[in-house]
C-alpha cells in the first residue's frame, strides 16, 4: 500500500523520485511484487485536484466546480487587492472555505476575507494564485468561488470527474 505515489491529483502524474520511468516503473514494481505473491495498491482520492495539477495551473480548467458566483461591480487591473462583488454569499462561508479561491476568466485569486457589509469586497486578494496570470477584468465579469476541501484541493464538475477517472 502506497499513500503518496502522485505528484498531482487530477492528471495523476507519478512522482519521478519513486517512478523515474513513469508508468513503466510502476509496471515493474507490480510485476516484482506479483512474483513474490504481493498485491500492490495505491491510495488517492479520485475527485480531488491538487493546486499544482494542470487542471488548475497555469490556466484553470472551466470544469472546476464552483460553490457559487457573482459579478464584478467595477473594473479591476492586475494589481487590485480589493475586489468589489455584487453579493458576498458565495464567498463568506467560513466553515467550508479552506483555500479562499475565486476564478475570473483564466486567473485564480485568493482572498483573505469578505467585508462585513455592503458594498461587498473581497479583501487582501493575492492575484495570480497557483501560477495563473494576473489580468485586468471588466465590470460585470463573472467571478466564481471554487469548491475546495480541507486537504487543500479543489473539486471538479461531473464532466471533468469522468475525465479524471479515466486519467486514474
Amino acid at each position: 500500500y502506497h499513500d503518496s505515489p502522485f505528484e498531482t491529483w487530477g492528471h495523476f502524474k507519478l512522482r519521478t523520485d519513486l517512478f523515474p520511468d513513469g508508468i513503466e516503473s510502476m509496471v515493474r514494481c507490480v510485476k516484482k511484487a506479483d512474483k513474490m505473491g504481493i498485491r500492490l495498491g495505491l491510495h488517492t482520492l479520485s475527485n480531488f485536484i491538487t493546486p499544482n495539477d494542470p487542471y488548475v495551473t497555469p490556466i484553470p480548467d472551466k470544469r472546476l466546480a464552483l460553490t457559487g458566483n457573482s459579478t464584478l461591480i467595477s473594473t479591476i487591473d492586475e494589481k487590485t487587492t480589493e475586489i468589489q462583488v455584487a453579493t458576498a454569499e458565495p464567498f463568506n462561508n467560513t466553515k467550508r472555505n479552506w483555500m479562499h479561491t475565486v476564478v475570473i476568466g483564466d486567473e485564480l485569486i485568493r482572498y483573505g476575507s469578505v467585508s462585513k457589509e455592503s458594498p461587498w469586497n473581497l479583501l487582501n486578494c493575492k492575484r495570480g494564485a497557483f501560477d495563473t496570470t494576473p489580468a485586468a477584468h471588466s465590470a460585470g465579469s463573472n467571478i466564481g468561488k471554487l469548491m475546495d476541501h480541507s486537504y487543500k484541493v479543489f473539486h471538479s464538475n461531473l464532466d471533468l470527474q469522468h475525465e479524471i477517472a479515466l486519467n486514474l
